[in-house]
């Protein structure tokens, strides 16, 4: 079965919404929005690493 983005838009713009349509719509919004979320927590845990390891640095070098 093909996925409903590879029909072309003018298959997609005939008749009213259907509460399936609906629902489908926001299955694919919240699995985008916990892609989003954990690629933000990524990029946190390495900022988090980088500013840690830059720390550790400094202060090696601060002792030596």
């Amino acid at each position: 079965m093909p996925d409903h983005r590879d029909r072309p838009a003018s298959a997609m713009a005939h008749g009213p919404a259907k509460c399936s349509d609906i629902e489908r719509v926001r299955e694919d919004v919240d699995e985008a929005h916990a892609r989003s979320v954990r690629t933000q927590q990524v990029s946190l845990e390495r900022d988090r690493q980088r500013v840690a390891s830059r720390a550790a640095e400094d202060k090696k070098d601060a002792h030596t």
